[in-house]
């Protein structure tokens, strides 16, 4: 595999030898595979071309920023109840009589008339 950018300052396209055609932008890069037979004269005649291409050892740089920062929050971690702490917890209903004398809202009433 071989890594070819282009040097030129116009877009210009080129015919492989399989007829895929290629378009070549300022500054892009391209990897071929120089073994293969519809791409092996190709990269010769490329590789022929010094002022327009050149070989790449490496793609981008070397070291790498932080980043973007996008301020964005963490979202905030859930409680989770291991499996011991769920099957001790159990709901307790309160006796029968108990529930019978709590006195139960009425929700919203209307006031009696004093008529």
């Amino acid at each position: 595999m071989v890594t070819i950018r282009y040097k030129g300052h116009r877009a210009s396209g080129h015919r492989t030898d399989g007829g895929r055609n290629i378009t070549f932008h300022p500054g892009e890069v391209h990897t071929f595979d120089e073994t293969n037979k519809r791409y092996k004269n190709f990269v010769k005649k490329l590789l022929a071309q010094s002022e327009s291409f050149e070989v790449q050892s490496e793609i981008g740089t070397g070291s790498v920023g932080g980043g973007v920062r996008t301020r964005s929050k963490n979202g905030r971690p859930k409680k989770h109840l291991g499996k011991s702490k769920q099957a001790t917890k159990k709901e307790v209903k309160p006796p029968k009589s108990v529930i019978d004398k709590v006195k139960k809202p009425k929700g919203l009433r209307k006031p009696k008339r004093a008529d």
